[in-house]
Formats: C-alpha cells, structure tokens, sequence
C-alpha cells in the first residue's frame, strides 16, 4: 500500500522577532549626550514602527569605555538577557560602538549566535545571521580597535605634553583640596586635619594612634565618611602636594590592548613641578616627616629581612602578623589589627614571649623525642611499606581515568545519533562512571600516602635535631627555630601553637598578664 503525504503549509502568522539595541557613548561631554540620547530615540522609533519586530529593551551605557567589557552594566545585562532566550536580534550602530576589543567581539557575536540571537552592525553593513560575515566582524574589529589605540595614545600624548609644562590638572584632588575655576584651592576644615596629622606625627605619635585620634574626634574624610586607617594617614604624609609642589605619572596606561594602570616603577617619565598650588605644610615640615617615614622604613625592612619570626606567624583572621617597635622592645601584631583596629580582636604578642614558649616546646619534645617521635615515625613507616611506587600509580591512574572519560564522551556522541536503546546506554554509561568513581577513589588514597611520605621525612628531621641536644635549651636557637617550626598561631589568648616539620603541632601556655593588650 503506497503511503499517502500530506503536506503542511506554513502557519499565515507569523512570531515576531523580538529585537533590543545596544548604543553607547563614550564620555560625558554635552554633543556625546546629545548623541546618546539621539541613540535611543532613533532605535526606539525604528523598532515599534517595524511590524515584524517586537522591541524587548535598549540597552544604553553612557560614558564608559568600550575597550572592556567587564564595567558595562547594561551590556552585561543584554547579554544576560540573550542567554535567557528573551533576544532574536541585536541592533547597534557600529562596531566601535560594540566593542573595541577584537576578541571581545568575536567572542560575544559567536557567544551570541549560539543562543540563537544575531548582531546588525549598520556602519559597516554586517550581519552575524550569515556565516560569512565572521572575516568582516574580524576586520572591522581589529580596524576599530586600532582605532581605540589610536585615540588613547593620543590623549596620553596631550596629557603628558601638559605634565612636561606643569599645566596638567588632576582629576581628582588630595583631601584637603578643591578644584575651583581650574586651580587647587585650601578647604580649610580639612587643611586644620593635614596639619593635625603632619604635627601629630612629628611630636612622636605614631600612624595608629593618629588614626585613633582622628576616629575619635570624628575628623571627616572625603564625602562625609569618617573611617581613617594607616595606608590614608602615611599618604597623605608622603602626598608632595600638601608643600605645593605635584609629581605627574605615578601611574601609566599600558600601550596595548586591554589597557590596563600601572604603578611606574620607572617605565615612564615622570614630571615633578614646584610651587604649583598653594601649600598646606612648610617645606620643613614636609623633608622632617620624610626623614622619620625613612627612618621607619629602614628600620622595619631590616626587620623584615632578617628576622626569624617574619613569615611564620599567621593569625585567625587569615592574616600575617607583623613587627611592631615600642619602646625598644618587639612585639607582633596582626596586619589587619595593625591597620583599622576594628578588622582584628587579636593582642599584640611580646617577642620575648614567643620565645620563651618555643625553648619550652624544644626542652619537651627533647626529653620525651622516643615516646612521640620515635613512635610517630614506626608507625608512619608501616603505613607506607604496604604500598610502593607512589607517583608511577597515581600517573597510570591518571591515564586509566582519561581513556574512559573519552569512552563516555563517544559513548555520549552515538547515543544523541540514537544508536542506543535507552535503557542500553544507561547500562554502558553507569559501567563506565563507576569505573571512573573507583579509580577516583585510589587515586585520592595514593595521594594520601603522598603526604605520609612528607611527614615521614619532616619527622625524621625533627628526630635528628632533637638528638643533637645534648643538654636543655636555655637561650633561643635561630637554627633550629628555621629547621623545626613551619607555622605558629594562636588558639586562645593564652596558647601558642607551634606547628613543627612533619606536621607535628605543640601547643604552649602563654601567661595572660604577659600579653599586650591594645587600647
């Protein structure tokens, strides 16, 4: 019997095609807002006069760059909005517009079109509905980018033309400035602060406790806020601007895409103009604070260099803790403690204390090394005779895990072409995963064994160190410190915690009234 076809003729209403449109502009001037502005009437206008399109949004950032992506909200957003399904088609007015970025663009118009969605890009007359014009978009993309080069360099030129002859005008003013008919002007409620810090820091006061000064006096900063911490009062106390005088390009713009702002260590040229605004603070007051900031600078690299205790101590907070000299004597403290008082509950902790408890520690395990050593490594021992050839398992287990998991993968492949039954493919593929689990399983134990391999080793370092005392420890041992303790923290405000090669952890009793508590 001869089959009979029918044929089913296309529906007579057709769906619209849900379109949105993406404009942009660059800076903030007056003509570019007008341009903005004439953006999203013009594609507003166009759409809902169209019969064939539905307009689901305009999508407009205004002022920002093009050249990245990451801090244009609104196109974030209309990207968003085309995985979700709700965008056929996208309208922009050039690719400039787009994006900057070569591989920006390629990258979202291919992204796009997976998700079923296309780009009209009307300057230059391309459409990513056809495969064809990927070469354009690639052309057009790598022209406009160039062009973006172009222009920054050109605005780089301008600006430092104007550093080269002290007319440059920051953006932004340090706190105590305002910008007033293109010059820095004293606003005096926050110059009496400057000079309250400079003065402060001067008579002997140091960063902290200026910050807590201020807080307490709820000395205002920018905007209204009221939070001082230690990287604002140094600076401000570093900041040329407060004797009159600026130094330009402490930062740069890389040359090349995506541009990026650097600290210049030396990469560029940088400018240093005298008398260039009205100062705040002497000239002599200025070169002192300079002297004692070097002073304190050199005193704590040299701290920071040699010092056995830099590096290993390591708060609750996450944080390292760090030297601090008052009066003489070392204590360590917390960075963030260090930096804003309200970040960290920790103590400062007197160096003397840490090693006290460290000879203590030593004098201990010396006297019982058999009994918790020696045990320890016995057993670490037999635990790692039973297996052999660690690396070499874990490698061909690796390899076993990579050829079932492209078995999977074609597995997978055949049965989207429907060369499975159902129920057949759910046998071969949950054959194949728990082939896979399993040997997940071996290789998470061989890396165990791995790491008893490093605390066998560390064990055996702590044994002979040990050994080699042949009476007590009475003075503190920078040797052994370096070859035994890995980490120290602090468990309670009474504990010190010493975490020794091996993975061996020692916790020692900290006298409560020996310990420096912060106001």
């Amino acid at each position: 019997m001869a089959s009979k076809i029918i044929t089913i003729e296309p529906s007579a209403v057709q769906k619209k095609i849900r379109v949105a449109a993406y404009c942009r502009v660059s800076s903030s001037s007056e003509d570019q807002l007008h341009s903005f502005a004439a953006q999203v009437q013009y594609y507003t206008k166009y759409i809902s006069s169209n019969d064939k399109m539905e307009l689901v949004d305009i999508y407009a950032d205004e002022g920002l760059t093009g050249t990245k992506t990451e801090h244009r909200d609104e196109f974030n957003r209309m990207i968003a909005d085309c995985r979700k399904g709700k965008i056929d088609r996208v309208l922009t007015k050039s690719l400039s517009r787009f994006a900057r970025n070569t591989a920006d663009a390629l990258m979202y118009a291919r992204l796009l079109r997976e998700n079923g969605v296309s780009i009209l890009f009307e300057k230059e007359n391309i459409d990513t509905a056809y495969m064809s014009s990927e070469l354009l978009l690639a052309l057009s993309g790598a022209q406009a980018q160039e062009e973006s080069i172009s222009i920054s360099k050109n605005m780089r030129w301008s600006i430092e033309r104007r550093m080269k002859n002290g007319t440059f005008l920051a953006g932004s003013t340090p706190y105590g400035y305002k910008i007033e008919n293109g010059e820095f002007v004293i606003v005096e409620e926050e110059a009496e602060i400057v000079r309250l810090i400079f003065k402060s820091y001067l008579s002997g006061i140091g960063k902290k406790e200026i910050v807590d000064m201020l807080c307490s006096q709820n000395a205002p900063k920018r905007f209204g806020n009221s939070e001082w911490n230690a990287g604002t009062i140094t600076y401000i106390l570093k900041n040329t601007r407060y004797m009159g005088d600026a130094l330009f390009q402490k930062k740069y713009t890389t040359d090349t895409l995506p541009f990026q702002r650097k600290i210049n260590y030396g990469e560029k040229p940088q400018y240093y103009v005298e008398e260039v605004n009205e100062a705040i603070i002497s000239r002599a007051d200025f070169y002192a604070v300079q002297e004692r900031l070097k002073s304190e600078r050199c005193e704590y690299h040299k701290v920071k260099n040699i010092h056995i205790l830099h590096g290993k101590i390591v708060c609750s907070c996450g944080k390292m803790y760090k030297p601090v000299l008052i009066k003489g004597k070392y204590y360590w403290e917390c960075r963030n403690k260090n930096n804003d008082i309200d970040k960290c509950q920790s103590r400062r902790i007197p160096q003397k204390d840490i090693y006290e408890a460290f000879i203590t520690m030593i004098n201990k395990l010396r006297s019982n090394c058999k009994s918790i050593i020696t045990v320890a490594i016995s057993q670490t021992e037999r635990l790692n005779m039973r297996y052999g050839n660690t690396a070499g398992r874990i490698k061909e287990i690796d390899k076993n895990i990579a050829e079932l998991s492209n078995k999977q993968l074609v597995l997978a492949r055949l049965n989207s072409k429907g060369m499975f039954r159902a129920a057949e493919y759910s046998e071969k593929s949950g054959k194949l995963t728990a082939q896979i689990n399993e040997l997940r399983v071996q290789r998470k134990r061989l890396l165990q064994e791995q790491d008893e391999n490093s605390i066998l080793s560390g064990l055996n370092t702590l044994e002979n160190v040990l050994v080699n005392f042949k009476e007590p420890l009475t003075e503190f041992d920078e040797e052994t410190f370096k070859t035994v303790v890995q980490k120290i923290t602090f468990p309670s405000d009474t504990e010190i915690c010493f975490e020794l090669a091996g993975s061996l952890k020692i916790t020692e009793k900290i006298p409560e009234q020996a310990r420096c508590r912060r106001t």
